[in-house]
């Protein structure tokens, strides 16, 4: 028991040393500056939220459309009933 105890401690070290060791290595690494990429994600998040607008709306017309047209064809049938 205190042996799979130790396995799951050491492992768990291993997993925040690596995380530890991995955010330290992108910091190194990083490209750009934090000030640059802050920018660079706003600006996307921006027109993703511009293209779901759009999505939405083309969406939704087309379900208007849609039951505007069921609606016409059963208005029909009932009248011709």
């Amino acid at each position: 028991m205190a042996r799979m105890f130790n396995n799951t401690m050491s492992d768990a070290l291993f997993l925040v040393g690596g995380g530890i060791v991995g955010a330290g290595m992108a910091l190194l690494l990083a490209p750009q500056s934090g000030k640059k990429s802050r920018k660079e994600l706003a600006r996307f998040g921006r027109d993703v939220s511009k293209q779901g607008d759009k999505m939405f709306r083309s969406v939704s017309d087309n379900v208007c459309n849609i039951a505007e047209r069921v609606n016409g064809m059963t208005g029909n049938f009932l009248h011709k009933r």
